[in-house]
């Protein structure tokens, strides 16, 4: 996607194109379920979440200024929607948080396509794999989860994050630095 065309999506939407919006929808739909899903750990929590944000992405969407940062924008609507969302419930993210990326459980259409040429023996360590991960991510502090999911499942560049959560560039890579550390270090303790 080119960024022009994003203004100008992102313009209409503030006009109040509906077929703009829906563009937005199917443009970051996607990777903001995989975030919340992530975050959460819970399919349903995520679908809950996701439908919350477009509410909140029509509500706000009128007063975003657009100078090319809108990736930035949109995920710290999206990370402040799920942390408020955890206090409301007055429940810690501790359970474990699940890799799986479809709605019920399925993978995304590349992943799929891949996993046709694995073996029977591979598809169950990826499996594995995945949910080692998924476990090692729910013992993290929320604060390490969070950074490490808005950089390598958010995309984000540090810039962004450091921008969003308001802290300075060189803390955003130490934090994602230690918190790689740390979910190493878990993985290979467990």
């Amino acid at each position: 996607m080119q960024r022009d065309e994003l203004t100008i999506k992102v313009n209409k939407c503030q006009q109040g194109d509906p077929e703009a919006f829906a563009w937005l929808v199917s443009e970051y739909g996607p990777r903001l379920y995989r975030y919340f899903h992530r975050f959460s750990g819970s399919g349903q929590e995520a679908e809950d979440l996701l439908q919350d944000m477009f509410v909140k992405l029509v509500e706000k969407i009128r007063n975003y200024h657009h100078r090319g940062l809108f990736e930035a924008w949109l995920f710290r609507v999206a990370a402040n929607l799920a942390r408020d969302r955890a206090r409301r419930n007055q429940q810690r993210v501790s359970r474990t948080v699940s890799l799986n990326v479809g709605p019920e459980g399925q993978g995304s259409l590349i992943d799929t396509l891949k996993s046709v040429e694995k073996t029977a023996s591979q598809r169950l360590d990826d499996k594995e794999q995945a949910d080692r991960l998924g476990q090692a991510l729910a013992q993290l502090s929320e604060q390490e989860r969070e950074i490490i999911l808005l950089r390598h499942y958010g995309g984000l560049s540090f810039k962004e994050i450091a921008e969003q959560l308001k802290i300075p560039i060189g803390t955003a890579l130490t934090r994602v630095h230690r918190g790689l550390k740390h979910l190493k270090r878990i993985i290979s303790d467990g």
